[in-house]
């Protein structure tokens, strides 16, 4: 949204927006006077916990009033390639505009915890902390520290997608 605050010495004055739809994604370009009168929507976001998916709908639950949530794939903030990171059970967020026109978006959660089913062998015994391609329980591959085992609980960065710690 850009604003452009304007007017003339005997007229009123204008507001000139530059004005992006939420749900579309259509510009267009608004004036308004003094007198008009706007809708004002609140953007809401709400917890739901990922439970499965089917073809290109994920199912989500609201954990507050239990009520099921059913989204398209597309709707994800991220690129398509988070979505190998989902995990059922996993807390997503939710962003709606209120009272209509409903759900926009969702998004995985900045850092959630993985078991690590496998690490690789380093070929060289370097000193310091060196990385190995890991394996999680979901079948995704990370760099994780030597130091770590498998079995134990590591926690992954979703936007850099890379080794926080220990869970």
């Amino acid at each position: 949204m850009t604003l452009d605050h304007g007017g003339t010495a005997r007229g009123q004055a204008v507001i000139k927006l530059n004005l992006k739809h939420a749900v579309s994604g259509i510009k267009s370009k608004k004036r308004f006077c003094n007198n008009d009168m706007l809708e004002v929507l609140l953007l809401v976001q709400n917890q739901y916990q990922y439970l499965y998916s089917d073809g290109d709908t994920a199912h989500l639950l609201n954990m507050q009033t239990y009520e099921e949530l059913t989204m398209n794939i597309n709707m994800l903030e991220s690129s398509k390639d988070k979505l190998l990171y989902l995990e059922v059970n996993m807390e997503v967020t939710v962003q709606s505009l209120e009272p209509e026109p409903g759900p926009l978006s969702w998004r995985l959660p900045a850092r959630h915890t993985y078991k690590v089913k496998s690490l690789m062998d380093r070929i060289a015994k370097d000193r310091g902390t060196t990385y190995v391609t890991g394996t999680l329980e979901n079948g995704i591959q990370a760099q994780i520290p030597n130091f770590i085992k498998p079995g134990e609980n590591v926690v992954i960065d979703l936007m850099w997608l890379t080794y926080i710690g220990r869970a």
